[in-house]
Parts: C-alpha cells; sequence; structure tokens
C-alpha cells in the first residue's frame, strides 16, 4: 500500500482574492481623496468668514465704548483692541491678512 500524502490545509486568502480587496481599496481611496482636498478649502473660507464677523462685531463692541474712536483708522483700532483684550494677536494678524 503507497501511503497517501497528508494534505495540510491552511485557512488564508488566495491572490485573487487580495488583489481584488487592494483594488477595491485602490478605488475607493481615488474617490475619497479629492473631496478631502475640496472640504479643506470650505472649511478655511468658513473659518476666515466666521473671523471677519467675529473682528467686525468686536470693533462695533469697541466703538460702543470708546466713541472717541469711532473715526479712527481699522489697524489703530485693531491695535488698541489687542491690547485691551478683545481680540488675540492671531486673530489681528488673519484679519488685517484679508483687509484690501
Amino acid at each position: 500500500m503507497k501511503k497517501q500524502a497528508k494534505k495540510k490545509k491552511y485557512p488564508a486568502f488566495t491572490l485573487v482574492e487580495v488583489l481584488v480587496v487592494l483594488v477595491i481599496i485602490c478605488v475607493l481611496v481615488i474617490l475619497f481623496v479629492p473631496n478631502v482636498g475640496k472640504q479643506k478649502e470650505l472649511a478655511d473660507k468658513k473659518s476666515n468668514e466666521a473671523l471677519t464677523t467675529l473682528v467686525e462685531n468686536q470693533i462695533k463692541i469697541y466703538e460702543l465704548e470708546f466713541p472717541e474712536e469711532k473715526g479712527s483708522a481699522v489697524t489703530l483700532k485693531l491695535s488698541q483692541m489687542e491690547t485691551l483684550g478683545y481680540i488675540t494677536k492671531e486673530q489681528r494678524t488673519r484679519y488685517e491678512a484679508t483687509l484690501p
């Protein structure tokens, strides 16, 4: 009698199955990555709009508390507002970057 070689069965994936999964993942990444870039741009735009609204509201509050400063230049108001704690240095810098 001949001895039959025992076949060891390992639970594993075939090469084709692994390649199919990799292709599916690649397609999903290709579809997802451009949307992430668009979302970042949209978030930056909304952040700038919110900052502008915040600083303009703080300017109005400052003008109500200091009516003698109503006609002064915006940059002068911003420096005084930063000194008095109405806005932070970062907010002032970002807002000045949006000014024409």
